[in-house]
């Protein structure tokens, strides 16, 4: 009797411990499916409201003209919210249905606002009607990941200033503005002053910046940046194309770097790339200078030659007076003798080439 009330104590203990763990165990799930939850709310109001906060900036830097008479249509190369790697290249192609001046701005997700239309390569922004034009950049590689924006303006009498296009002639793509709401209202500004017949909005183009994936943690990669642009990269004495490069996958560790272009001194040197890791080399490249010779002949001796205001020597009836090692351009060649006329000219000289130039001297009246 004893025994048998022994043995159901020990069942209705575990019958009260079974059910306190299954009690605990639902309670850790149900907290566990709350946080699930709140993590998803979470997430879903973040997409949200960066989806609202990019229709938000498209809206604020969108500038529409009522009353267009023509129309400016801009395409990028890879299609409208193409996605892009920082240092790659971005194109595209514009438009206008009349003869007008284009100006190009393009927005990145930090807000900064750059001209890349008109630039270096192409400082006159006036463009023929129904002629498609192409304009090529980089994305910079501090420019931040993120949604950007590309806008047009075509307008019948130029709206950049003098200033501004100094500023273009300058530097390539300068940024102009930190703080994009600023700048569309001194815009909006700008061309409230034009009557609506006399200019036109393109459309907004729209790309995004993403974070490139590497899946091997030896490799980095190089951005190769030439002043001026376009010469050929080489790496390790492999082409690997032309100025703005970004090489990828690229063995960490030391690596020879060259550029070449014709008319500059090949720059090289010697770089070292880390895992994940970006190396950006800037070569600021140096015209290569010829240097030519002239070749003297003066029918009076003992004449002083000058070639631009410095003294190099005197006239000789011996022979020839032979002047070495002049850089090669346009120079101010000068003869001076007492009692003689003085005898200048601008001569030009060519690199590895001999100039002959016969002086006579006519005697002064005074």
């Amino acid at each position: 009797m004893v025994k048998l009330q022994i043995q159901n104590h020990n069942e209705e203990v575990l019958k009260m411990n079974k059910s306190y763990l299954y009690g605990r165990s639902f309670k850790k799930l149900l907290v566990m499916f709350t946080i699930l939850l709140l993590i998803c709310f979470v997430f879903c109001i973040s997409i949200y409201a960066q989806s609202a906060g990019q229709i938000e900036i498209k809206k604020r830097i969108q500038i529409i003209n009522p009353r267009p008479l023509f129309s400016l249509r801009l395409r990028l190369e890879k299609g409208d919210r193409a996605s892009y790697l920082p240092g790659e290249r971005i194109a595209l192609s514009f438009e206008s249905t009349k003869d007008a001046y284009v100006t190009i701005y393009q927005y990145d997700s930090g807000g900064r606002v750059k001209i890349i239309f008109p630039n270096q390569l192409s400082p006159h922004n006036f463009v023929r009607g129904g002629r498609l034009y192409q304009v090529e950049n980089t994305i910079s590689l501090d420019s931040g990941f993120g949604t950007g924006y590309i806008q047009g303006f075509a307008t019948a009498r130029p709206l950049l200033m003098v200033d501004r296009l100094q500023v273009i002639r300058d530097k390539d793509f300068p940024i102009i503005s930190f703080n994009f709401v600023d700048f569309t209202n001194n815009l909006r500004n700008s061309l409230s002053k034009i009557t609506p017949e006399n200019w036109i909005s393109g459309n907004i183009l729209e790309y995004q910046v993403i974070q490139p994936y590497y899946a091997s943690e030896r490799v980095g990669r190089v951005m190769a940046i030439s002043f001026p642009q376009g010469a050929e990269v080489y790496l390790d004495n492999q082409y690997q194309g032309a100025s703005p490069k970004r090489i990828e996958d690229v063995q960490t560790g030391q690596h020879l770097i060259e550029f070449v272009l014709p008319g500059y001194e090949i720059w090289s040197k010697t770089i070292i790339v880390t895992s994940n890791s970006t190396a950006q080399i800037e070569a600021h490249l140096v015209p290569v200078e010829y240097y030519g010779d002239i070749s003297l002949t003066c029918d009076q001796a003992d004449g002083m030659v000058f070639i631009d205001g410095m003294e190099f020597g005197r006239t000789t009836l011996r022979g020839p007076f032979t002047i070495s090692d002049i850089k090669e351009g346009y120079h101010e060649l000068t003869v001076i003798k007492q009692g003689y006329r003085t005898w200048t000219q601008i001569v030009k000289v060519l690199g590895g080439e001999v100039l002959p130039v016969s002086i006579y001297l006519s005697k002064s009246n005074f």
